[in-house]
This record gives C-alpha cells, structure tokens and sequence, in this order.
C-alpha cells in the first residue's frame, strides 16, 4: 500500500473516531440531541468514506503517474493552481488542483489518481481525482 494512500486512509478514520468520541461523550454528558446526532452521522460518514477508500486501495483500482513537475502557475484570486506535469513517457499533462496541493518544479512525484475518474489519459473536461502524491527522492551510491 503507497504511503500516501496509508496516510489518507489513517487521516479518514482518525477524524471519523475523534469526532464520533469527542461529540458523543460532550453530546451525552450535556444532554445535547443534535450534537449526539451529528457526531453519529460524521462518523458514519467518515466510515463510509474510509471504507470506499479502502476498497480502491485494496482492489488497486488506481492510476499512477510517475514523472516531473515542470512548470506550477498559481491563479491569482482563484483556489486553484495549473500544473504542467510531464510523464516518464514524455507525455505532458495539465492538472488544475488545490492551491494547498505542494508540487516544486522541477522536482519527481507518483501521482494517485482515481481509476474511475477522468484519469491522466482521459483528462480533458473535469479534473481528475487525485487520491495522493509522493516525491521521490533518488538516492546517488557514493563508493
């Protein structure tokens, strides 16, 4: 299992957990109905979506995309970011993601895209769905 995809899933439950503990003991302690309810509905939510995730990380139904970051333009009052991201195989590809998505220029990234998504072959009018991304860092052998 990438480390990416480990932390992901890890975030999800940790979140589901703490807020289905945090608000049921405050939610019963104080005798507060909707923050029961709610803390019970975040995390069934947050089970659900750990579950799906598990299922596309076990049945390996992703997308990796091994290459270099080549150029990053941020937007200026937009949220968003476009990357130029070009592949092992040479092919360019031109991603708009999250500004809080970290990419340095220059730099050797997997990227974990979604199978059912509109992928890195098939991106053309919705973004894909980046599940995560990893730099690699290559190690040079000094004798």
């Amino acid at each position: 299992m990438p480390k990416p995809l480990f932390t992901k899933l890890v975030a999800v439950a940790a979140i589901g957990f703490l807020c289905l503990l945090g608000g049921g003991v405050y939610g019963l302690s104080s005798g507060d109905r909707m923050l029961l309810t709610l803390s019970v509905l975040i995390g069934l939510c947050s089970l659900v979506r750990f579950l799906l995730l598990f299922r596309t990380i076990r049945s390996k139904s992703y997308d990796v995309l091994s290459g270099i970051c080549k150029k990053k333009e941020p937007s200026l009052f937009r949220k968003n970011q476009q990357i130029t991201f070009q592949a092992d195989d040479g092919k360019e590809f031109c991603f708009t993601f999250e500004k809080s998505i970290r990419l340095l220029e220059g730099h050797r990234y997997n990227l974990y895209f979604r199978r059912n998504s509109s992928g890195p072959e098939g991106y053309k009018d919705a973004p894909p769905d980046l599940l995560g991304f990893e730099e690699i860092v290559e190690y040079s052998s000094q004798s």
